[in-house]
């Protein structure tokens, strides 16, 4: 009985039309509802973002998809540890169960499925089997926009990321994949799921590190991250290829200097496999290609000033 996949983050910001043109310069597609703005995968009929007015850039909650039988257990083991069932906030969907954990950060997890995507090969790539695989130069010359098919993960900080790890493995039937020391600790579905679908970093409060969107081939990696850069936006790391989960990555910093990840190539970790999770701390560094992440890779900048 587990949580089987992640539906979509809602955080405040200061102002919705600067976020809205961020998202739609990542490649999303953007709404408003109820007076949020809603972001999504362009072909995928899933809400990834809820963005809501705020003072500052805040995280919300996280919402995580399951089955009835998982939900029924999770409610079970919820009111044996003592954890109250909240009610949802305004102008969000109202579905699942709402709780805060011992970070109070409210969570919320539903019935729900992951909607499909769109899984059609949008290059062609010649290999030594196949050296005609295309006929002409390669769709990539096209510089066509960027544009994510799927949300993937969400990296989270945590008072105790440790801590955490149990809660979500006792509570929700998470498994641990890989932890970086004390840096981060990645999570994946004991149903099968890519290599994390959360992890947590170490923070004096909860807040969002950095949200992954798969894009399908690393080429897209490095070209959604060099057209945020050349609209004005902040690169964040990348590009590069992580040792945990094996993904190629480039980051770019959101207005306000929360984290967003183009992925592509992650681990997948099926359910009968017997994965064994590692400690990369002895890497040293955490990319087996690219440079070292930036000093300030791990700050939570929803941090009042005051706090950090």
């Amino acid at each position: 009985m587990t949580i089987r996949n992640i539906q979509h983050f809602s955080m405040s910001v200061p102002d919705l039309e600067i976020a809205r043109v961020f998202y739609e310069d990542f490649g999303l597609d953007t709404f408003y509802r109820d007076g949020t703005l809603v972001c999504r995968c362009f072909g995928r009929d899933q809400d990834q973002i809820i963005l809501t007015q705020g003072p500052r850039k805040r995280l919300t909650y996280v919402s995580f998809g399951t089955d009835s039988e998982s939900l029924a257990g999770i409610i079970q083991r919820l009111e044996q540890a003592g954890i109250e069932l909240l009610e949802p906030p305004a102008n969000v969907p109202p579905e699942g169960i709402w709780l805060r954990d011992f970070d109070g950060m409210l969570t919320n997890i539903r019935c729900a499925e992951e909607a499909p995507w769109d899984t059609t090969a949008r290059v062609t790539f010649n290999t030594l089997e196949n050296r005609t695989a295309r006929s002409g130069r390669s769709e990539l010359l096209d510089e066509k926009p960027t544009k994510p098919r799927r949300m993937g993960h969400v990296v989270l900080f945590s008072t105790d990321p440790d801590r955490k790890v149990e809660f979500y493995n006792e509570m929700f039937g998470m498994r641990l994949s890989d932890r970086v020391a004390s840096f981060l600790n990645f999570l994946h579905s004991s149903t099968g799921s890519d290599h994390h679908i959360v992890a947590f970093g170490k923070s004096n409060t909860y807040g969002l590190h950095h949200v992954g969107f798969d894009v399908g081939t690393t080429d897209e990696v490095g070209a959604g991250a060099r057209q945020m850069v050349n609209k004005g936006y902040i690169p964040g790391w990348g590009p590069g290829r992580h040792f945990v989960g094996s993904n190629t990555f480039a980051y770019i910093r959101d207005p306000w200097n929360s984290m967003h990840e183009y992925f592509a190539d992650m681990d997948y970790i099926g359910a009968q496999m017997n994965w064994e999770p590692q400690d990369w701390l002895e890497v040293g560094t955490r990319s087996i290609w690219g440079e070292s992440e930036p000093l300030d890779f791990a700050k939570n900048f929803e941090t009042p000033e005051l706090d950090r």
